[in-house]
């Protein structure tokens, strides 16, 4: 039974907290994200940033080569990246009732779907397979069933999620178990899945 999550309010919290000590905040590039792009050689393309936040994740796949948009529902995380990272487009956008227009070649998300309310999803899933051109992959980060439950905070899910939130429009190409790197004294267990666009 899913139970209510409990989150800040996104759209002030980076007016109010340095992003160094937020718990999602990574430095490096999602080191399962770097294992995939090299496994599948993916050096080059258009890439979204869901959530982007702190915005290092846009500004890592950037450095490998990538055009990138960085989007999130925070005017001032947004603010932010624009003024760090020019070379970057940053958009400010609720990917649940998104303006977005155009099509990517892949897109990531490191921690916005997992603070969904469950009856968004469906609304997530059909937007993110509309910015998404057939064949093109959805990177996607999320808290694992296996992490206990601390009462508040990021859903927890299990690959036949996915296999059941992502199906209309995706193909679950790969889920591993892996750590959600950030700020915490200790990573938090994760999953972290590959999907395709269907044709």
């Amino acid at each position: 039974m899913e139970r209510q999550s409990r989150f800040p309010d996104w759209t002030t919290l980076y007016e109010r907290e340095p992003v160094e000590k937020m718990a999602w905040y990574c430095e490096e590039l999602d080191p399962d994200l770097a294992f995939e792009l090299n496994q599948r050689h993916l050096s080059q393309g258009r890439f979204i940033d869901i959530g982007t936040g702190p915005a290092t994740q846009a500004m890592e796949l950037h450095r490998k080569g990538f055009r990138v948009t960085g989007t999130d529902l925070s005017k001032a995380a947004i603010e932010r990246g624009k003024k760090l990272f020019r070379d970057i487009e940053f958009v400010q956008d609720d990917i649940v009732n998104s303006k977005l227009r155009g099509q990517w070649d892949y897109a990531f998300d490191r921690g916005c779907f997992h603070c969904l309310d469950p009856k968004d999803r469906p609304r997530y899933v059909e937007t993110v397979a509309g910015i998404l051109h057939p064949g093109a992959f959805l990177f996607l980060k999320t808290f694992s069933w296996k992490e206990s439950d601390w009462g508040y905070g990021p859903w927890r899910f299990a690959p036949q999620d996915f296999e059941d939130l992502f199906s209309r429009y995706f193909s679950l190409v790969s889920s591993k178990e892996t750590v959600y790197q950030g700020a915490l004294p200790k990573n938090p267990l994760a999953l972290f899945c590959t999907l395709e666009r269907k044709a």
